[in-house]
């Protein structure tokens, strides 16, 4: 499986030469493997995303917070009736989750009716999904600690196991942290919220996102094999993020730039 980031950025897109080796284009995930297809989020970075007809094509949710659904219709390729997207969430039921969409991109905000548009685009239950890909991977959620509330996911294929833990608070609630140790436990790779620092977290308690030292600490817990931090703060300019790269305590953790693709 190779798993390319599309989107690595938090809360807002930025845009400015300060930016550029990370990327300004808010979260958005893909798992590509030569029988699937699995994004995760549509945040601004889904508009690079190449939808394949060669297999099927899932996108995925962890929650509805803008910089997860703001690149939805800027993928100029949803638009072409022939690229069949399935869409779910293990976050809600699929007639909640259309309804989302249908009331995002509807012309009050945005010049079209996006989802009664494209007919290509099919909502289902997140169970359904789980059974379609059965016999090709395993693919499960679990719950984060996030306003509102949020869902990671696990990607099993063979020997390999991939978990996106975007978005979560991490230090909060311990049954939700320990559901996550337990099931990334010996992971190829998870990617994770690494928002703010550890020194930043005081005044933002309850915001729902954790630190990069937190990451670090969760890459020893689970003893996996790489740890992936994003959702870097919209702030947070190629210079800083090159000074905690550089200061990293573990050679396990790194951080994903826009346009990285990680085999595993």
């Amino acid at each position: 499986m190779d798993v390319i980031f599309h989107g690595v950025r938090g809360s807002t897109p930025t845009a400015d030469h300060n930016f550029l080796k990370y990327g300004g284009s808010t979260t958005c995930t893909e798992i590509l493997h030569d029988q699937f297809q699995i994004i995760f989020d549509a945040g601004t970075g889904f508009q690079d995303v190449a939808i394949l007809k060669d297999r099927p094509t899932y996108l995925i949710f962890s929650h509805f917070h803008y910089d997860h659904i703001q690149g939805l219709p800027f993928n100029h390729q949803i638009f072409d009736p022939s690229n069949k997207v399935t869409i779910s969430s293990g976050l809600v039921k699929a007639d909640e989750l259309r309804e989302v969409f249908v009331r995002a991109f509807q012309p009050m905000y945005f010049p079209i009716p996006l989802v009664d548009t494209l007919k290509n685009l099919k909502f289902v239950e997140f169970d359904l999904i789980v059974t379609d890909l059965s016999d090709l991977c395993s693919l499960s959620t679990i719950k984060l600690n996030h306003p509102g509330g949020a869902a990671g996911y696990i990607v099993k294929k063979d020997d390999k196991k991939v978990c996106v833990f975007l978005d979560h608070e991490y230090g909060l609630e311990p049954v939700i942290d320990n559901e996550l140790v337990n099931n990334a436990k010996d992971s190829d790779l998870i990617v994770w919220d690494g928002m703010f620092l550890d020194e930043e977290l005081p005044p933002k308690k309850g915001w729902g996102h954790s630190s990069i030292e937190q990451g670090i600490a969760f890459s020893e817990k689970t003893s996996c094999k790489s740890l992936a931090i994003a959702h870097h703060a919209p702030s947070r300019n190629d210079e800083q993020l090159n000074e905690h790269s550089n200061n990293l305590t573990s050679d396990k953790v790194f951080f994903a730039y826009q346009g990285l693709s990680h085999s595993v």
